[in-house]
C-alpha cells in the first residue's frame, strides 16, 4: 500500500470553498480512481482553519493517477489559493496479522 499523510493550514476567508473542494475530491477518489482505497478528510477541532487527510493507495502509480483527474485538479486549483501551509508526508503501508 502507499500511504498519503497531508496536513493542511487554510486561510479562513476560504474555509467554506475549501471543504466544499476537499469532500468533492474525496468522495470521487474513493469512487473513481483506480487504486484509491481509502481518502479520510479530518477538521482540528480545536482549529478550523487545520486538515487532515489520509488517503491509501494499491500503489504509487494509483496515486500518480488521482493526481490527474478532474476531481483532484479542481481541488488543487482552489488549494492554490486557499493554503498557507501544507506538509506531505509519503509512507509504505504494512499489513499487521
Amino acid at each position: 500500500m502507499y500511504i498519503v499523510l497531508v496536513m493542511v493550514t487554510v486561510r479562513p476567508d476560504m474555509l467554506e470553498e475549501f471543504e466544499r473542494a476537499l469532500l468533492h475530491n474525496a468522495r470521487e477518489s474513493v469512487a473513481r480512481d483506480p487504486g484509491c482505497l481509502r481518502f479520510d478528510v479530518s477538521q482540528q477541532l480545536d482549529d478550523p482553519t487545520r486538515w487532515l487527510l489520509y488517503e491509501v493507495y494499491e500503489a504509487p502509480e494509483s496515486h500518480a493517477i488521482h493526481r490527474r483527474s478532474p476531481h483532484f485538479l479542481a481541488y488543487d486549483a482552489v488549494a492554490a489559493r486557499a493554503l498557507t501551509d501544507k506538509v506531505l508526508i509519503r509512507a509504505e503501508g504494512r499489513h499487521v496479522s
